[in-house]
């Protein structure tokens, strides 16, 4: 006999929401780099309008070039002022009628007292802002194997959105859908989805942000844009359009960072069909901490995944049942989030996108395997915790990317 259709939510267990700011410095198209050395700091000294070009004296008119003019700065006699404090300059900043250098306490003084200057500021160090690897990419190996071949497969993306635009996202070869009254699928108000996608396809190399199991850009992403931004539940129903979505769209992987606690005949024979058809579906186990089963992870054509911190021990709010086949990193994972920022958050939710990404990236590289192969493959090599061999905590063990793609180049398909 069918159940009743259940309500599906978002499988979020948030811990910390870290926005990372990204610093810029403006600096004129003549200005040039000066390292730092000694004791003293840098400055920047902003000179009152007119007041370099007064400083020359009457005559200065006469040879002053057309931009000297129009920027009412002279860098002679800017220099002129400077010297007066006996302080060497570093650099000019023409447009802006700034001159930068270092100066020692007495200096500082001078020029501050001095009547030609309007302001004198220390020159602010500024850094790069080198990506950073979360520990749960490393933890499963994507770093060791080359994603230059994910542009042969696609993974879909079930969930509340897509930052579009995100400098650390994909922007091409990202198509979606969005069910009605939510909105655009490249717009994400919620920020569930965008993490979900940065674990799966973060931009590495780019000197910003994280680094996602797929770093080159080149995997396909298709998002389904099936919760609102206010994360409110969907149905059983609409899971399984947002399945075929991802079908229609070419999708091979599914992550499901979603669930709900009563089951569907329809569903169950939806997902069966799905994964007969050659789709890998991947969902959250649950965010519970106990041993009852979540849907849809907890049907047999599906890949229930649980969570594991940065120790590999399970986490305590991961549900625990005979359907948990496999683990991924759960705990403070860092990622991209809505508004172009970056958060770290918890839950299964982050855990089964680790696993959705070591699916396609060990795929791309065995495309003549089948669902069920990929899958064989990466329970037969992840790393084993708890109880020997499947236990109910982590399943097979943590999934391991490395470990499943030389499984395969000797196993075969």
């Amino acid at each position: 006999m069918m159940q009743p259709i259940q309500k599906i939510l978002p499988l979020l267990f948030t811990v910390t929401a870290l926005a990372l700011s990204v610093q810029q410095a403006v600096a004129s198209d003549n200005e040039e780099f000066m390292p730092l050395s000694g004791d003293d700091t840098q400055y920047m000294i902003k000179f009152k309008p007119g007041s370099t070009i007064k400083a020359l004296g009457p005559e200065a008119d006469s040879y002053l070039s057309a931009g000297e003019r129009k920027q009412k700065f002279s860098r002679k006699g800017a220099m002129a002022l400077l010297r007066q404090a006996q302080v060497q300059e570093a650099n000019h900043l023409d447009a802006f009628g700034v001159s930068v250098a270092k100066l020692n306490a007495q200096q500082l003084q001078a020029l501050k007292n001095n009547p030609m200057v309007d302001y004198v500021e220390e020159d602010p160090k500024r850094y790069l802002l080198a990506e950073s690897v979360p520990y749960g990419i490393t933890m499963v190996q994507a770093p060791q194997v080359s994603d230059a071949m994910t542009s042969n497969i696609k993974a879909c993306v079930i969930d509340t959105g897509y930052n579009y635009g995100h400098p650390d996202l994909p922007g091409s070869g990202v198509t979606g859908y969005a069910f009605s009254g939510h909105g655009s699928w490249s717009t994400d108000g919620n920020g569930h989805g965008t993490h979900v996608a940065g674990t799966i396809a973060a931009i590495g190399g780019n000197n910003i942000g994280v680094v996602g199991v797929n770093r080159s850009a080149k995997l396909g992403l298709h998002i389904v844009k099936i919760f609102n931004d206010s994360g409110k539940w969907t149905t059983a129903s609409n899971l399984i359009q947002a399945i075929q979505s991802c079908k229609n769209a070419g999708a091979s992987v599914v992550n499901m960072s979603l669930g709900g606690s009563s089951s569907s005949t329809t569903e169950s024979n939806a997902m069966t069909n799905f994964y007969n058809g050659g789709m890998l579906l991947v969902a959250a186990a649950g965010n519970a901490g106990t041993s009852a089963f979540s849907y849809p992870a907890s049907y047999s054509a599906v890949m229930s995944v649980a969570a594991v911190n940065s120790s590999k021990v399970r986490a305590s709010f991961s549900q625990y049942n005979s359907q948990v086949e496999i683990s991924g990193p759960g705990v403070s994972v860092n990622s991209t989030y809505k508004n172009s920022t970056y958060a770290s958050l918890s839950g299964t939710s982050m855990a089964s996108p680790h696993v959705a990404g070591v699916a396609a990236l060990v795929w791309s590289q065995h495309r003549t395997c089948s669902a069920a192969k990929i899958r064989a493959a990466l329970n037969a090599t992840a790393e084993d915790r708890g109880t020997a061999g499947r236990d109910t905590q982590y399943g097979w063990g943590i999934v391991r990317a490395k470990a499943a793609v030389d499984y395969l180049n000797v196993n075969r398909c």
